[in-house]
């Protein structure tokens, strides 16, 4: 049988970082993944990267008609979304690539195929049984199933088919209100599709702030997007032409339109492992139970990124990864201390990080709320979106800067300003003070 010192199961964002990591401490690593495409996972193939550089195509869009008062004269005649679809692939394969490139460069061993655990320090790819000192399951998410909405790839597709549209339908039909369903009602609408977007709850982006929710509810609204709140899809009658979807909620209704999209977030993935063989334990929603250290109830077995219940970012995946892998060559117990960033890519953007306002409220917390609005953010206004604000929650005795959220141009980019503030414990006044440059988005952050 075969003996490695570390093997990783998944190589997505937080797989192939654990690998690099284990490999740059001098440990013989088995890096295992499905097949050579899935190289990057959700992140890559049908996540992060694929719907930014939709998002991207959307906002050349919509700018248009504001370089058009800037005296650029270009007309947006539609969208090929053939080419769009092509080049999105062209973009995967090379950034694919380059992550094999630096697997290969580290050492790191890499095996196609389905692996599940035998016992706690053996699996089976394959079946060929491998021996190891030290593992880390990084398997990722899958996208969460709606009971009405059978997946058919034709007329009911999920985020892994929508980037294989061919064409734009003239209608879709969005279920969902969380991060992924407002990018994909951003993409759509940016190009005239007839966007309904259907929410189970009262607001859009539940975890946000209502303020937030609500700023997003009048963009969307401005751009003819129709939200529908607190309903159900019940039952879905799919034709060769349509599909027609029956809600139940505040009132009963029923939608037809050419496409209809699940969005309804991801669950994750531990399906064929065989965790118990492991003697590893899942929580009640069916992450994979770890520490602080991100330990799981198998001592010589870590788990990061999707799979468990911390924040569902490449990012957060990544930080994760480094910390396990520094745990298990060092033997330190290490933890994430670190503020992480929230990021939405809708139009307009939200970011946020720390505290949210309705969380020290949930927790009676004596705060002050400091707001900026981009009305009177002269850059804003040259790029021509000046909608939306930011805004720090602030201790009332202390001054000091609990959490932000910033709604509008860049969102995405500028709150890494407030991540450092949070993290390190910056006042208000400390950062307030600190000189901007001017004209510039990140300027807003000296008002507030």
């Amino acid at each position: 049988m075969k003996q490695v010192e570390a093997v990783v199961i998944g190589a997505g964002p937080g797989g192939y970082e654990a690998a690099l990591e284990l490999a740059k401490g001098g440990m013989k690593c088995l890096l295992i993944e499905r097949s050579k495409e899935r190289i990057g996972g959700i992140c890559l193939n049908e996540g992060c990267i694929s719907a930014k550089n939709y998002l991207q195509s959307a906002d050349y869009a919509v700018k248009a008609s504001h370089f058009r008062d800037c005296g650029v004269l270009m007309e947006v005649n539609g969208l090929d979304m053939e080419r769009l679809r092509d080049q999105t692939a062209r973009l995967k394969n090379e950034l694919r690539s380059g992550v094999v490139w630096l697997l290969e460069q580290a050492g790191v061993e890499t095996l196609y195929g389905s692996a599940s655990f035998v016992d706690s320090h053996t699996i089976e790819v394959s079946g060929e049984r491998i021996g190891f000192q030290k593992c880390i399951i990084a398997t990722g998410a899958k996208t969460r199933d709606i009971p009405a909405l059978a997946v058919d790839g034709r007329r009911i597709l999920s985020s892994r088919e929508v980037f294989e549209l061919s064409y734009l339908p003239e209608s879709i039909a969005i279920v969902g209100g969380g991060a992924i369903g407002c990018e994909f009602a951003t993409f759509f609408s940016a190009f005239g599709v007839k966007v309904t977007l259907i929410i189970r709850g009262t607001q859009l982006l539940s975890s946000e702030d209502e303020d937030v929710s609500k700023a997003l509810l009048r963009a969307f609204k401005k751009r003819n997007i129709n939200v529908i709140t607190s309903a159900v899809v019940e039952k879905a009658h799919v034709t060769k032409t349509d599909v027609e979807l029956f809600l139940r909620g505040v009132s009963e209704e029923q939608i037809r339109c050419e496409l209809v999209l699940c969005a309804a977030g991801r669950v994750p993935y531990t399906d064929g492992l065989f965790l118990e063989n492991a003697g590893v334990k899942l929580t009640q929603k069916g992450f994979v139970e770890v520490n602080e250290a991100f330990q799981t109830s198998q001592k010589d077995i870590y788990a990061v990124g999707d799979c468990i219940d911390t924040l569902a970012y490449a990012h957060t995946a990544y930080a994760e990864a480094r910390i396990a892998a520094h745990n298990i060559i060092s033997g330190d117990a290490e933890i994430n201390f670190h503020v992480t960033p929230s990021t939405i890519f809708s139009d307009p953007q939200i970011a946020s990080c720390g505290m949210r306002e309705k969380e020290a409220k949930e927790q009676s917390r004596e705060i002050e709320v400091k707001k900026a609005f981009f009305k009177a953010n002269s850059k804003a206004k040259i790029l021509g979106d000046d909608s939306g604000f930011a805004k720090m929650v602030v201790c009332a005795q202390s001054g000091v800067i609990l959490g932000a959220t910033i709604i509008g141009a860049e969102a995405t980019e500028i709150i890494h300003e407030l991540v450092v503030a949070v993290e390190k414990k910056l006042t208000a006044k400390e950062l307030s003070s600190m000189i901007h440059a001017h004209p510039s988005i990140s300027e807003i952050v000296k008002f507030l």
